[in-house]
């Protein structure tokens, strides 16, 4: 009869490497004495370092061989800039990296009410979730943490933080921090400066969420109704280019002196003054073949308040056109009378688009309409009448430039 096999010795209780500020040692001490209760073994520095003893060596040693390593976090960690206990929680991370993603070694204990958002930590701190210790009294959170590891169970990581970014190899801020400046690499020189240029704006992102809630919240409703207001607004909105005070003043000398309706030769004239006193303009040709034809403006025989607004507002249009577009545009001999007539006319100097208007209506009460026609067709492109009482030539000719499509692209 063969002897009775003897028990396996059972498996020595894991062990948890406990890091604190020794401004936190009461509170650390707390944790220290329940951990062994909850299943756990705890090495804590003043627990096992005795004289003789090469101090920072076995620290190294002991955070390289703990099964999880447990910070306390607080706001005197958060006050301290410099400590020993940032170095062990530098040892810490630099050993996660030997690690796959979803191991638990990293339990960090919070014993106030320092925000997880923002907290002086190191980034790998962030990507897993923190338990509440207040004042290091044992809690129901940390009894049942510290149980599930003590029997071996996994732990399904959480993440409330980003992860590093692989591609840029920069840390990616945790939110309320800002970015740390890129350092330059052998070898790197053009990535160094594309994420030195990307920095300016991940910092400005920071500043913006470190505003308070309700003013980002009134930032974006703004931010969304101008973006809705300029995809909604017409364009009969869009302004021209701006003439320069000289400008202007010279276009307006030279439409009150046009007179288009009653001398068919100051049509030509037209076309050589603006071509004379704007560099960029040409002289209006018939014999030029360009994308856009502008007909003089025409009224009735008789009607003087139409011809003069007919006249002036005429001149104002070609001058804009002729200084914005220059060969874009060509001018013809005369007014004329119809729509139909205008397109035969486009179609005979093989031109794509006619411009042309027209005073109507009884006295008191005429309309210039102005359009804008597709010769291949005879679409309307774009038409619109204005009052002739009150008028003003320069106003509408800004409105009708702006209108007009862009020959540029034919």
């Amino acid at each position: 009869m063969s002897a009775a096999r003897p028990p396996e010795p059972p498996d020595p209780p894991r062990s948890v490497f406990l890091s604190y500020a020794s401004e936190d040692r009461q509170a650390a001490q707390l944790i220290r004495d329940a951990l062994p209760t909850y299943g756990l073994e705890v090495w804590y520095d003043e627990s096992d370092l005795q004289g003789g003893d090469a101090w920072d060596q076995k620290i190294r040693r002991q955070i390289r061989e703990c099964d999880f390593f447990m910070p306390v976090i607080s706001a005197r960690t958060e006050a301290r800039h410099e400590g020993y206990f940032r170095r062990e929680w530098r040892l810490a991370v630099e050993r996660t990296l030997d690690m796959a993603d979803d191991h638990t070694f990293l339990l960090p204990v919070v014993i106030d009410e320092t925000p997880q958002t923002g907290a002086r930590v190191p980034e790998k701190f962030l990507a897993v979730q923190w338990t509440r210790v207040p004042g290091g009294q044992p809690s129901a959170a940390l009894e049942a943490l510290c149980r599930r590891l003590a029997s071996g169970l996994t732990i399904t990581p959480e993440s409330p933080r980003k992860a590093p970014d692989a591609f840029s190899g920069t840390r990616v801020a945790p939110a309320g921090r800002y970015p740390e400046f890129p350092r330059e690499e052998p070898g790197q020189k053009v990535r160094f400066w594309a994420l030195a240029a990307a920095w300016p704006f991940q910092s400005a992102w920071v500043f913006f969420n470190r505003f308070p809630k309700w003013i980002r919240i009134c930032i974006y409703i703004w931010l969304f109704v101008l973006v809705l207001s300029k995809g909604c607004t017409s364009s009969d909105d869009d302004r021209p280019e701006k003439l320069t005070p000289a400008q202007t003043k010279k276009l307006k000398q030279i439409s009150d002196s046009y007179q288009g309706n009653a001398d068919k030769a100051d049509v030509a004239k037209l076309g050589a003054q603006i071509a004379r006193e704007f560099s960029r303009a040409a002289a209006g040709n018939a014999a030029v073949a360009s994308p856009l034809l502008a007909i003089p403006f025409s009224a009735r025989a008789g009607d003087a308040v139409g011809r003069r607004v007919a006249d002036s507002t005429f001149a104002q249009v070609y001058g804009r056109l002729a200084i914005s577009r220059g060969n874009g545009v060509s001018l013809t001999g005369e007014p004329l009378p119809d729509q139909s007539a205008a397109i035969e006319l486009g179609r005979a100097q093989h031109a794509k688009y006619v411009l042309f208007g027209t005073v109507e209506g009884q006295p008191g009460a005429q309309e210039l309409a102005v359009k804008m026609l597709a010769v291949t067709d005879g679409t309307v492109l774009w038409s619109k009448s204005y009052p002739a009482k009150g008028a003003d030539p320069a106003t509408i000719a800004a409105e009708v430039n702006a209108k007009v499509l862009s020959l540029d692209e034919d």
